[in-house]
């Protein structure tokens, strides 16, 4: 791959690894999420984590996100340490 092309993006949001509890339908609880102000993303995960939650501009206020994510799943979430994403540039188009 070739190194030009892509670029790492890093701001303005934080990751959440979501357990969720014993019961009740995955497909609901990420609705819940979703409904939460500042989350934008959810994804539905296998392992350890049920979710991965990414919420914008936390900085200020991630206990109480810590609080609506947990609450809406009936478990516990916990926030990444660090986070970074790698991108594509995109290609002009012709």
């Amino acid at each position: 791959m070739n190194r030009k092309n892509i670029r790492m993006v890093s701001r303005g949001y934080h990751y959440f690894f979501v357990k969720p509890g014993r019961n009740g339908n995955l497909h609901k609880a990420a609705a819940r999420l979703m409904g939460i102000r500042k989350v934008g993303e959810v994804a539905i995960t296998e392992g350890e984590y049920g979710f991965v939650v990414k919420a914008h501009d936390v900085k200020d206020g991630e206990k109480a996100v810590v609080r609506e994510i947990a609450k809406a799943v009936g478990g516990s979430s916990k926030r990444a340490v660090c986070h970074c994403r790698y991108v594509r540039n995109r290609e002009p188009v012709r």
